[in-house]
């Protein structure tokens, strides 16, 4: 649902299962989880990551956002990324699924060889999608995610506390700037206001009691700011100090607000901490009514900073002013609210489990008390939760009890569990297969079994199957082995498939083998997916009779499957051993689709050839790059994974295609040959490529290969542009990055760096410290003296 700026909502759900409050009962505070983006009830993007690890990045991408930076949050599995591009009151959510970014840097995937090609100039890059949303409000969803995770971490272990106290000061610090604080403003729940002066039924002035951490304290709130915020909510104050004593000094004073036995009273509170700043106070910021002070102190007392008049405190020595950096322990006898902005809603920790039970009544916080439930453990709470439930509330609200329930783990939820297996929602429907799971009653094996036939949707679907074999696992199997040879639904076959190419068991990897015969395209192709990771022979037969295939996504997947399977080539997975009859077998059948008429599966095909590394590919594959210029790129590459050196005439003539991605594959395939044939051309496009991606790779190759030769040396010389810089120090004034080729060319030049701390040349260690002092990139410097260590 779209708001009145025409942003649609989103929230980032984290999916707190019995694994992940189990793991923080273990005392680790990084659990993995799902965690999903969900816009207008569209999923965006689906990941797996650790929490502690993914709410640093939220919090990363939240800060970005507030200085109008573009950032991007990325899951470290199953794919999940995507950029926040801000643009004023909004931000755009963009999906980056299809892109996959490996531990080097690089990519992997299906979005890889489209990234490539548009890296390479060979086609053209896809354009954004997305959705936009409300900017406050996703920084508050930000925020709200690490806190809560944070209470969660901290509610299931307390010695978790300090492993998550960074992340609760970031996250105030980010409420802080949020609210448009500033530098001067402090993180605070705010839990109540108690009236001071009031007349007629209206109040004049209160105290508005605030918590900053542990500590509670009162601020006389004489604008009655706090009035219509929320009790119990995370918000921003500014704090000023008034009538302040300095009762200690010096470097053994902490940071923190000191918890007052009368947090009721706006007087006589401590705070200590370090003086950061003293300056004008800004304009826009009030002050005590009673006093108009010319400038102000601001005190850092961990969370944030609280105000003071820098003129109150008496020094102890003539002359001398509170300044920054001084450490200081404040008694306020008066402290005042000067401004207050609630930035979320209230939370329910400091609730009893029979209020938060009662709370399941109450739509607005129905969630929230179920989260708090399950989180405590409280096994009353399970009936409460079932009643809920059939009730029949909103779909947010069925997930998030249903949540609670797979959390609690207790047999008693089953009945109410197996009714939502009907749930119109599939969310919802998927949540309750997962809690199933989790309480693993086989009384629900039956209902579970006859949910996956009957199941329309085909993730719910999966689900469902998933949590039948972790139920049961062989009664579920045996139920599986007569779907997959007997249902006449696919789709109810493709998904048992694939949910047996997960289950580590002879039985289940028979199955899948046999699987690849199904007459079924979509189910052939998710049993060859699945066999590629074996780690013996059975399914070479299947697949080489899916080699010629009708259908080219299935000769495609096939010959994709011997990519892993039994692969020889060092970079490659290695599946498990081929006997030479069998490997020869596999790789005459793979050199039979070089004829192919689908490119798709002849560059699949040769792909496999690389990986599988047979001396009796290398000719055909030669032969194969003068004869299908559109497999080119796959040619070469594999040439170079085999490693052969009857491909080096090849593999050099590359260096000259007329493409940017067959020169850059040859580049490489040169470094995997280890052959100094080519040196002349590498240091050309090294120098003289029109493609970056090229140059770079050159570069990388010539570091690997080039030894000491003098050319090597004159070319990596020329891309750092010495004797260029070297003229103009001696006379024309001249910008100093474009003496390096400007300051966008720093990948080039670390590259450069890098090559040549691996060659043997008598002048490399010159040219390294005169690029470690003169570079005008930090990066490129710190390179060049790593490389002289």
């Amino acid at each position: 649902m779209s708001n009145q700026t025409g942003a649609v909502d989103a929230r980032i759900e984290v999916g707190y299962d019995a694994a992940v409050y189990e793991r923080l009962r273990g005392g680790e505070s990084n659990p993995d989880a799902v965690v999903r983006v969900v816009a207008d009830g569209r999923e965006l993007t689906r990941g797996r990551d650790g929490l502690r690890r993914h709410c640093a990045r939220l919090l990363d991408a939240a800060e970005s956002v507030l200085a109008d930076d573009p950032a991007t949050v990325e899951c470290y599995g199953g794919g999940g990324r995507y950029r926040l591009v801000p643009a004023g009151e909004s931000v755009r959510i963009v999906p980056d699924a299809d892109r996959r970014t490996d531990a080097e840097g690089g990519t992997t995937g299906v979005g890889s060889e489209r990234a490539e090609m548009n890296s390479d100039g060979d086609g053209d890059a896809d354009g954004e999608t997305g959705v936009t949303v409300d900017r406050e409000e996703f920084l508050t969803e930000i925020l709200r995610t690490a806190e809560t995770f944070c209470d969660v971490a901290v509610g299931a272990n307390p010695a978790l506390a300090a492993d998550v106290a960074p992340m609760r000061e970031r996250v105030g610090a980010a409420r802080v700037a949020a609210a448009g604080f500033g530098e001067w403003g402090l993180p605070v729940r705010l839990l109540d206001a108690v009236p001071e002066t009031a007349y007629g039924g209206t109040v004049y002035a209160q105290t508005a009691v605030v918590a900053a951490g542990d500590a509670r304290f009162g601020a006389f709130d004489g604008e009655t700011l706090a009035d219509d915020c929320a009790r119990d909510a995370p918000a921003a104050a500014r704090i000023w100090l008034s009538d302040v004593e300095a009762v200690a000094r010096g470097d053994g004073v902490g940071r923190h607000v000191e918890p007052n036995p009368d947090a009721l009273v706006w007087h006589d509170h401590a705070f200590a901490g370090e003086v950061v700043s003293v300056g004008p106070i800004p304009a826009s910021a009030r002050t005590p009514a009673d006093r108009a002070p010319e400038r102000y102190a601001l005190l850092h007392v961990g969370a944030g900073t609280v105000a003071f008049d820098p003129d109150e405190v008496e020094t102890g020595a003539e002359g001398k002013t509170v300044a920054a950096g001084d450490r200081l322990r404040l008694h306020a006898s008066r402290v005042h609210l000067s401004d207050i902005d609630v930035t979320d809603a209230p939370s329910l920790t400091d609730r009893s489990d029979a209020s938060l039970r009662d709370s399941l009544s109450d739509p607005s916080r129905r969630a929230a008390a179920a989260a708090e439930l399950a989180r405590r453990g409280d096994d009353d709470a399970v009936a409460a939760l079932v009643n809920c439930l059939r009730t029949d509330p909103p779909m947010a609200d069925r997930r998030a009890l249903v949540r609670a329930l797979d959390v609690l783990d207790d047999r008693a939820a089953v009945p109410g569990l197996v009714d939502r297996l009907a749930d119109p929602d599939p969310d919802v429907r998927r949540a309750v297969a997962a809690a199933l799971a989790t309480v693993g009653d086989p009384e629900a094996m039956d209902p579970l079994l006859a949910a996956v036939r009957s199941e329309s949707d085909a993730a719910t679907r999966r689900a469902i199957a998933r949590a039948a074999r972790d139920v049961d696992p062989t009664n579920a199997l045996d139920y599986f082995a007569s779907l997959v040879r007997t249902d006449t639904d696919p789709e109810v076959r493709e998904t048992v498939v694939r949910v047996l190419s997960g289950t580590r068991s002879v039985h289940a990897e028979a199955l899948v083998v046999e699987a690849l015969d199904d007459p079924d395209t979509a189910v052939a192709c998710e049993a060859i997916d699945a066999v590629r990771w074996l780690t013996d022979e059975r399914p070479v037969g299947g697949l080489l009779r899916r080699l010629m295939d009708d259908d080219p996504t299935v000769r495609v997947a096939a010959a994709g499957a011997f990519v892993e399977l039994g692969a020889r080539a060092s970079d490659y997975h290695d599946g498990g051993a081929f006997g030479p009859e069998t490997r020869t077998r596999v790789v005459r059948s793979l050199l039979e689709r070089l004829d192919d008429e689908s490119a798709a599966v002849r560059a699949t095909a040769i792909e496999a050839l690389g990986s599988q590394a047979h001396p009796e590919s290398v000719a055909p594959l030669c032969d194969a790059y003068d004869e299908d210029e559109e497999c080119r790129p796959s040619v070469v590459d594999a040439l170079g994974r085999i490693g052969d050196p009857r491909a080096i005439p090849t593999v050099v003539a590359a260096l000259d295609d007329d493409r940017p991605g067959v020169r850059r594959r040859a580049c490489r395939a040169c470094a995997r040959l280890s052959t100094k044939a080519g040196i002349g051309r590498l240091c050309r496009l090294a120098r003289d490529d029109p493609s970056p991606a090229v140059r770079v790779e050159a570069v990388e190759t010539l570091g690997r290969v080039g030894n000491d030769r003098d050319e090597v040396f004159d070319a990596l010389e020329a891309i750092l542009d010495v004797r260029e810089a070297n003229a103009d120090a001696c006379g024309a004034e001249r910008d100093r990055s474009s003496a390096f080729g400007g300051a966008d060319n720093a990948d080039l030049r670390w590259e450069a760096v890098t090559a040549l701390g691996r060659l043997d040349h008598p002048r490399s260690r010159f040219l390294l410290r005169w690029v470690a002092e003169e570079d005008p990139d930090d990066s490129v410097r710190d390179r060049a003296r790593s490389r002289l260590e």
